[in-house]
């Protein structure tokens, strides 16, 4: 993701030092757990990184497709060195060439030339040179006359534990890193702890301390954060000052070690007068403690209970019955005490999709890359927090949407964008916000729209509609995410639109959402999934049918009404119909599909719930609406789970079970049965 940002924004430097961080780190967990393969591949990929950061060469677009594919090969060598699997990814070698190919162009060798670490003696010509004496090589009047202008001198002591070696540092390390961040003056090393050389043991470190004293423009934060890795308490830093000290105690934040003009004069630095480091900086203000997923899910569903048993304390006749002011506050302040419980650990569950939205980056580079289209994505509201199950599953139906879009969605040509009046780089918008009860994830495209003739006329060649049929632009649309629907004349190795889109109709489904298309020819297509919050709880309407309880997700219902006699028709072996403002809308019994029983109330006696599915719109009849209400979701036994018309149950505050409805199944049943 770092490495996507930094192509869009090259004047972030800070996103390279990131990147270079995290690998950094990532070689000396390798070097720590014996991860050969991985640990050499990240040792020169770290390299390369580190001289991009420290230079100002130009990060090329091939040289962040290195990047890119180097990442993959990183993940996978991983997970072979963790499963113990000695064998190299089938790019390794390749990869690993080229960045070594990288190396030895900056440094002007051939890569079979390219040169080890640095050893030891030559640290004094890359660091400058080094006193291994106690005592400093000059004063500390003569280390202040070294500085430069708009420098300041920061003195470093590190006393790093004996397994550093194993933990990917080394002073050496540490010190050409401080080098990025100014001019190291003068060093003294303690080797007093070094042993006999047949007692020396090459995996251990022996220094007991290492003083530096370094010239620097940078401040003390962007300094620390060379030691980031570190354990606290193996470094620490203290900004000297040739100036008078202060007769009042500065803010340990600003903390500078004053040292006197005059010959003669002490140098403060006893205990009294010197401050502690500042604590090391945090990223936020928050604190965080890892907790099983498992113990969440139990927490959630004990406080699913909960609700239940508030719910019938709430429903309960003989609680109702009894006329009493403090019963009946009391009752209040248990319900809303409950909700506040319930909507605390439900934000448990609750992620920023941001993490899944900037994995997008990298699908519509590689994508963009493969059909040679200009895309430009643009991320909005990656913020908005959901469910983390559905964060998980989410990722494939954006993936196979993003790849459509620009695949099929984006004009081929730039010149063909310019002459239709629009930019020649293809504008793709990947957003999510709050939309009444439910979140919206909105994919966007700018290109050439859905052709609805086309799509109408493929369906009815491939007999998924007959040619008298009348369906509305949704409907038509709608069609491209049946199993093996494409117009795409040719198959590109992304996919054609359709390939892979009924993929997604199902993965949302399972997530108990919906998917829309809205397209206008010419100007481009929408794409918008709408999820519930929270896949635990469900935001229901309550019907009654054949003194049965049912629930309804509210997701899926457009009104409700009882209708007037007059806008209630009957055709001859097509069943029943209701005119909604204009529109000829079937009408599906409930007590019917399900077999309840075989009554049958005049529509205008009943409600209708207008329902729409992803076959179209349909008024389903039930007796009477109870009202809306959120209900904890349980799961159907193994008989029940196998009737498709039945989505799930939830436990009323009555202690009766409701059946959570499948809305588009019923469809299908009425269809079969009209």
């Amino acid at each position: 993701i770092d490495i996507i940002n930094f192509e869009e924004d090259p004047e972030n430097r800070e996103l390279l030092n990131e990147l270079f961080r995290g690998v950094h780190t990532l070689k000396g967990s390798a070097n720590s757990f014996g991860f050969s393969n991985l640990g050499e591949f990240v040792h020169h990929f770290e390299d390369v990184l580190d001289y991009y950061r420290s230079s100002d060469e130009a990060v090329t677009s091939k040289s962040i497709d290195l990047f890119l594919e180097a990442v993959d090969i990183i993940k996978d060598v991983m997970w072979k060195e963790v499963d113990g699997i000695d064998e190299k990814p089938k790019n390794y070698d390749t990869c690993l060439s080229a960045i070594k190919a990288i190396l030895a162009h900056q440094n002007g060798n051939s890569p079979a030339d390219e040169p080890a670490d640095i050893p030891m003696q030559d640290l004094a010509s890359e660091f400058g040179e080094f006193t291994l004496d106690e005592e400093a090589g000059e004063s500390m009047q003569a280390l202040f006359g070294l500085l430069q202008e708009h420098e300041a001198l920061f003195e470093i002591t590190l006393t790093l534990d004996e397994d550093i070696y194993f933990r990917g540092f080394d002073h050496a390390k540490l010190m050409k890193l401080l080098a990025h961040e100014g001019r190291i003056l003068e060093s003294s090393w303690d080797m007093t702890a070094i042993p006999r050389l047949e007692e020396l043991d090459c995996e251990r470190s022996y220094f007991k301390e290492v003083k530096i004293f370094l010239a620097s423009s940078h401040t003390y934060p962007e300094i620390e954060e060379t030691f980031e890795y570190l354990e606290d308490g193996e470094f620490a830093i203290r900004k000297l000052s040739c100036e008078p000290a202060p007769q009042e105690p500065l803010p340990i934040e600003e903390v500078e070690i004053k040292y006197g003009n005059r010959a003669g004069d002490d140098v403060p630095g006893q205990e009294s007068e010197v401050e502690k480091r500042p604590q090391r900086r945090k990223k936020d203000g928050h604190s965080f403690v890892k907790v099983d997923t498992h113990k969440l899910d139990e927490l959630f569903d004990s406080v699913g209970e909960l609700v239940i048993a508030q719910n019938f304390l709430v429903e309960n006749e003989d609680i109702k019955h009894i006329k009493s002011e403090h019963v009946t506050k009391t009752m209040g302040i248990l319900t809303k005490i409950t909700r506040l419980i319930q909507n605390r650990v439900m934000s448990l569950r609750m992620v920023p999709i941001h993490d899944t939205f900037e994995k997008m980056k990298r699908v519509a580079r590689d994508a963009s890359k493969k059909v040679d289209k200009a895309i430009s994505l643009e991320i909005e509201g990656a913020e908005t927090e959901i469910d983390k199950l559905m964060v998980d599953a989410l990722s494939d139906p954006l993936i196979h949407i993003i790849r459509n879009a620009i695949d099929h969605g984006i004009e081929d040509s730039e010149e063909e964008r310019v002459n239709q009046g629009k930019t020649a780089i293809g504008q793709v918008t990947l957003s999510a916000y709050h939309k009444g009860g439910n979140i919206a994830i909105e994919v966007k495209d700018d290109g050439r729209g859905i052709n609805r003739e086309k799509i109408f006329e493929k369906a009815i060649n491939q007999g998924l509609i007959k040619s008298t049929d009348e369906l509305t632009d949704t409907q038509v649309f709608g069609l491209i995410m049946q199993a093996g629907f494409s117009t795409a004349e040719v198959i590109s190795d992304i996919s054609g639109r359709g390939v892979g889109l009924d993929v997604v109709r199902s993965s949302i489904e399972k997530l108990q959402g919906k998917i829309e298309i809205n397209s206008t020819l010419g100007e481009g297509s929408t794409f918008t999934i709408l999820l519930p919050l929270t896949l635990a709880i469900i935001d229901g309407m309550i019907v009654e049918s054949a003194n049965d309880t049912f629930i309804i997700p509210t997701l899926t219902v457009i009104e409700s009404f009882k209708p007037a006699r007059e806008i209630v028709h009957t055709y001859s072996h097509k069943g029943e119909f209701v005119d909604l403002r204009g529109e000829m809308i079937p009408i599906v019994r409930l007590n019917h599909i399900l077999e309840l029983n075989d009554e049958k109330p005049e529509p205008w006696d009943a409600t209708l719930m207008c329902i729409e599915s992803e076959k179209g719109k349909y008024a389903l009849l039930v007796d009477d609406l109870i009202g809306r209400q959120q209900v904890v979701i349980k799961t159907l036994g193994p008989a029940l789970s196998k009737i498709p018309e039945l989505s799930g149950s939830a436990i009323m505050g009555t202690g009766d079970i409701a059946l959570i409805l499948n809305m588009d199944e019923l469809f299908s049943r009425g269809s079969e049965k009209s």
